[in-house]
């Protein structure tokens, strides 16, 4: 794209949050006063993605000006309300003549344009669809719509969760190669779907319970989005670093071997992150193990089972100390937090394509010690749900009595 810029400013402030993020109304009238650098395009190249732009970059920086917010293109673009606050702040620009598309440009435009909707609006589909059946399960019950300002802002929370975690978890994969973020929307599913009065605080629970555990890094980022009651949440459902479970002893036996298989996984998603491009991984952290696992090559691959048979007895210990600390707990829960953690429970018991024997024998005996006492006393229909999977998964891999 060939630009011509005047009056030029600086355009690449950074703007933070302190204290509960707030969200934005996108009222029309926070942006007509605002001044941008005059920008004129003089020529669009074919196939160009309009979001790699500079103009796009200098618009969104100050679209978030004008909202005091700090969303990045990705946040953004699979934003529905925020998408269409960007798109009129855009013709805005052109009606007051701050960005000028030349004669010669404009079919370009407006087919790039059309190009970027597509692209990025077609995959909020569902979205859409979960957002009316919200409105129907949640609300109506209430005898409120989502005329209701009320409800209005609430749902606007639920928008932004679920595409936050699309693009947090976009290329997460699970054990059986499915993208992670069907995981997230599973358990949203069970809870809005199969147990009794839903509400947003399970389903932005449910969406979200995976962030601090798998991208710690930003587990202050949904404090700040959605408060303490849903941070809360996800922290209690967070497992810790198994390590933390080691005692003095354990640690100065097994941590050289630790540190080396560290060392190994970082080397692994080094070569990964290379050959991704940069959209490809927000954040080198959201590679799980079993991903990095599976990419080795057979030398690291080698290397990681002498490294992993040296820990395993050591880590076998610290994972049984960690689900006492972590499952034994379950009872304490609020029913918000319980009902999301059994969902999360009920999901992944449904969903154990792609594992082994073995482990659908650990994940059975677990679900049976910790979860069953718990949901017979507090939470009779979800016991029943559980029973039928575990009856269900024993048929399928042939596990006895």
């Amino acid at each position: 794209m060939t630009i011509e810029t005047h009056n030029t400013v600086d355009v690449w402030g950074n703007y933070s949050h302190k204290g509960k993020y707030t969200f934005p109304s996108f009222e029309i009238s926070k942006i007509l006063d605002i001044k941008i650098p005059k920008i004129v395009v003089k020529e669009i190249p074919d196939n160009m993605n309009l979001e790699n732009s500079y103009v796009f970059k200098v618009l969104l920086e100050h679209f978030n000006k004008a909202y005091s917010i700090n969303l990045t293109s990705e946040e953004l673009l699979y934003s529905r309300s925020s998408f269409h606050a960007f798109m009129n702040f855009i013709d805005r620009c052109i009606l007051k003549r701050d960005l000028i598309i030349e004669e010669q440009c404009e079919d370009a435009y407006l087919l790039a344009v059309e190009k970027l909707t597509n692209k990025y609006m077609q995959n909020l589909r569902s979205l859409e669809k979960y957002y009316d059946e919200i409105i129907r399960t949640v609300y109506r019950p209430q005898w409120l719509s989502k005329m209701n300002e009320e409800v209005r802002d609430e749902m606007y929370l639920f928008e932004q969760a679920y595409s936050l975690m699309k693009v947090w978890f976009k290329k997460e994969k699970r054990d059986s190669w499915e993208r992670y973020f069907e995981h997230l929307k599973g358990v949203m599913e069970i809870i809005l779907r199969e147990f009794e009065d839903p509400n947003l605080n399970k389903i932005l629970i449910a969406l979200l319970h995976d962030v601090q555990e798998d991208i710690p890094e930003y587990a202050d980022t949904i404090r700040n989005f959605y408060g303490d009651y849903i941070a809360d949440g996800v922290n209690e459902l967070s497992k810790k670093d198994r390590k933390l479970y080691l005692d003095t002893e354990e640690k100065e036996i097994c941590w050289p071997f630790i540190d080396e298989e560290e060392k190994l996984l970082d080397e692994v998603r080094a070569t990964l992150i290379k050959k991704q491009s940069e959209k490809a991984f927000t954040a080198p952290q959201k590679i799980s193990k079993s991903v990095l696992i599976k990419s080795m090559s057979e030398a690291q691959l080698t290397q990681y089972k002498i490294i992993e048979k040296k820990i395993k007895p050591f880590a076998e210990k610290a994972k049984e100390r960690r689900n006492e600390d972590y499952f034994g707990h379950l009872d304490q829960l609020n029913d918000d937090y319980l009902e999301v953690k059994l969902a999360d429970r009920l999901h992944n018991l449904r969903d154990m394509s792609g594992v082994t024997k073995e482990k659908a024998i650990r994940k059975i005996a677990e679900t049976e010690k910790y979860f069953l006492a718990v949901t017979e006393k507090r939470k009779p229909e979800i016991h029943k749900l559980l029973m039928i999977e575990i009856d269900r998964l024993k048929k399928e891999f042939g596990i006895a009595e």
